[in-house]
């Protein structure tokens, strides 16, 4: 006959063996592989930053084109996901009425722009790709993007000038008027 102790010992030891056996063969298993799909998006992007909002001619000539504005710095940005183009359109809502002083009028084929000291031209072009309006408008740069490589900056010396040459219809006085600038990709 046997112990109550030596029984219980027994039982102990069988549970021990037991249980190691059960951990042994837990070890090695593996749960099921859950996936989580990343997804990251960069939105296209594409600025125009000009250097000031004010460009100013200090006095108006009649009968000349030495009517020139202050210089006016232009950084252009554009992080891309297509396109072959990036065109900088230069408009005025009213051509007939770029600038104003009252009633008074200078409309803007009498603007002109030209960007990094190439030739004058006035603001009577077309809208360019839904950009800017019909006879108010110049186109005044256009950068090919290089493929893969759909991100750039440019910075761009826009000078601005009134050519009044065989016109004597100015008033005396303040004339304003805005320009617009918008970049579109192509």
């Amino acid at each position: 006959m046997r112990s109550p102790l030596k029984n219980a010992l027994l039982g102990a030891t069988a549970l021990l063996l037991i249980g190691a056996g059960n951990a042994r063969a837990q070890v090695g298993t593996l749960s099921n592989i859950p996936t989580i799909a990343l997804t990251a998006t960069k939105e296209a992007t594409l600025t125009v930053t000009p250097s000031t909002a004010v460009a100013t001619l200090a006095s108006i000539t009649d009968n000349s084109n030495a009517n020139v504005f202050t210089p006016v710095s232009i950084t252009t940005d554009w992080n891309l996901t297509a396109g072959s183009t990036v065109d900088l359109i230069g408009w005025f809502g009213t051509p007939a009425q770029a600038l104003a002083n009252g009633t008074d009028f200078i409309p803007s084929s009498r603007v002109e722009g030209r960007v990094n000291a190439t030739a004058y031209a006035p603001f009577t072009g077309a809208a360019v790709a839904g950009v800017g309006v019909a006879g108010g408008s110049l186109q005044l740069f256009s950068q090919a993007v290089a493929a893969g490589s759909f991100f750039g900056t440019r910075t761009d010396q826009l000078e601005l000038r009134l050519d009044l040459t065989g016109a004597t219809t100015t008033l005396a006085g303040d004339y304003t008027g805005t320009l617009n600038l918008q970049a579109v990709v192509q």
